[in-house]
């Protein structure tokens, strides 16, 4: 979720994770994309915490992703010091986090990266497709 989020607020997807711990007992993931200078800040992390820890302790673990730089978009990946960070600070608050490695990188498949070209777009209209 990121500051331009609109279709749900955040605390209505928290409660709804919330809520599925309750009834599975499962423990939810928070996968939280890093997008350098939009959510990557400190007090952000503490924000997060303070809203997870407010729903319980126990039923939570966030995986920080950095976000792969895709071309033309203005949005990259966070800093290490500022992964860091954000890591140190929701471990502080007692959330437990792990770095999620980048994988698909190499096509174009890793958080971020998966976006149609112009290119795809026109080959998608160009190909058959048999039902």
């Amino acid at each position: 979720m990121i500051p331009i989020n609109s279709r749900w607020k955040v605390d209505e997807a928290l409660d709804a994770a919330r809520e599925y711990f309750e009834k599975t007992g499962r423990r939810v993931s928070i996968e939280y994309a890093l997008i350098k200078d939009m959510n990557d800040h400190g007090w952000r992390a503490d924000l997060l915490a303070e809203k997870l820890n407010a729903r319980g302790h126990g039923w939570v673990h966030v995986n920080p992703i950095p976000l792969n730089p895709t071309p033309g978009s203005v949005w990259t990946a966070s800093t290490r010091q500022a992964q860091d960070e954000f890591v140190r600070r929701l471990e502080a608050h007692g959330i437990p986090t792990t770095i999620r490695d980048t994988r698909g990188k190499d096509i174009d498949g890793a958080c971020g990266q998966l976006v149609a070209t112009e290119d795809d777009q026109q080959a998608a209209q160009a190909t058959p497709v048999e039902v």
